[in-house]
């Protein structure tokens, strides 16, 4: 993607000064101090620009980055800090990796765990349920058909492989919940 007048130097990049106006006319700062980017948005709530003198549109985040850091991020992400997709706050960016992408969801408890997962089948109640009758006795094949899920789902919730956050015990079943 073509950001700069005047060339590429060892990564870092020279973005038009047009460019960087543009930019700088299309956020503003909110009650937390994120920089809200004002124009258009792509999927997900990620501001966009248009490049000046193409049909191309670059994520605002990104050209935040570039702009204030002089850096091409190339092939790696640009994560935010305050979890807000809209903020284009150069102190609210850094550099990773998909891998550090997921880790940083997974530290701030963003990730689709459990019952967050609009395609889930159980509930953390039922999961805590369907433990509770595999330890007395119950087959996998058997809770897995009474749960409309696979053996195998309940051979990884039962081992401790899925659902972990679901921990707590239950010191009663009332068998209406199951289903």
């Amino acid at each position: 993607m073509v950001l700069y007048s005047s060339g590429q130097n060892e990564g870092n990049t020279v973005i038009s000064l047009e460019l960087q106006v543009r930019f700088h006319e299309k956020w503003e700062v909110d009650d937390t101090g994120c920089w809200i980017w004002t124009a258009a948005k792509a999927g997900r709530g990620y501001g966009i620009i248009k490049i000046p003198g193409s049909r191309e549109y670059y994520y605002a985040h990104r050209l935040s980055y570039q702009i204030h850091y002089g850096v091409d991020p190339g092939e790696k992400l640009v994560l935010h800090t305050c979890d807000n997709p809209a903020c284009v706050k150069p102190t609210h960016l850094f550099l990773g990796t998909h891998s550090d992408n997921a880790q940083d969801m997974k530290s701030k408890d963003r990730h689709l765990r459990g019952a967050r997962n609009k395609m889930a089948k159980l509930t953390d109640e039922k999961v805590r349920h369907l433990r509770k009758l595999h330890e007395m006795g119950v087959s996998q094949n058997e809770l897995g058909r009474v749960y409309g899920v696979s053996q195998g789902v309940v051979y990884k919730i039962v081992h401790g492989q899925t659902w972990t956050h679901a921990e707590a015990q239950i010191d009663w079943l009332d068998p209406s919940e199951i289903k």
